[in-house]
């Protein structure tokens, strides 16, 4: 009976401090427009600009956060080299720091991303991608978060007509965003 009163008295003092900590579970859905992107090869680069959307899952304790980020981007080529818009998608790990006034800050690691579209009649495939990215947000509205990141990165494998190769294809991008962080 003392052992189980003990147990339940550690027990409640590591909920008080886990709550009284302000750390918990982060879940934040993230939209966006990608005001400039850039695709550079050996050809030259190509434009675009097109949408986002996704989220990060991660810890947020203190301030500090740390978790995966995955986005989802259509892009719009304003070249004619692509007929089709250029699909994306990366995941991330992420580590941020929220300031207690108005401001947070971010970085993340690529660790894969793909991209695809239609180029001569065939679909093309991008994968083998990684990179980084670097956020900063104003946390000044209720609920929601503006937020600027740029994005660079590197696809090194190619898929064309059932040919795969080696691809050396840069590219780099501009987002502005609104996010909705839950802390629970």
């Amino acid at each position: 009976m003392k052992n189980r009163n003990t147990l339940s008295a550690l027990f409640a003092v590591l909920i008080l401090s886990i709550s009284s900590a302000n750390a918990g579970v982060l879940i934040e859905p993230v939209i966006g427009y990608n005001l400039k992107f850039d695709f550079k090869d050996d050809s030259g680069t190509e434009k675009g600009m097109g949408t986002s959307f996704g989220g990060r899952l991660g810890y947020q304790n203190l301030g500090l956060q740390l978790g995966l980020d995955y986005l989802k981007s259509s892009i719009k080529m304003d070249d004619d080299a692509y007929e089709e818009n250029v699909s994306m998608g990366e995941w991330a790990a992420f580590v941020g720091y929220e300031f207690p006034v108005l401001l947070r800050v971010y970085a993340g690691y690529i660790f894969s991303a793909t991209a695809e579209t239609e180029s001569g009649g065939s679909k093309v495939e991008f994968s083998e991608g990684s990179g980084s990215k670097l956020g900063v947000g104003f946390t000044g509205l209720p609920f929601v978060v503006v937020n600027f990141e740029y994005r660079t990165g590197n696809f090194e494998e190619g898929k064309s007509g059932g040919l795969t190769g080696d691809a050396d294809l840069d590219y780099k991008a501009y987002m502005l965003s609104l996010s909705l962080p839950i802390n629970l």
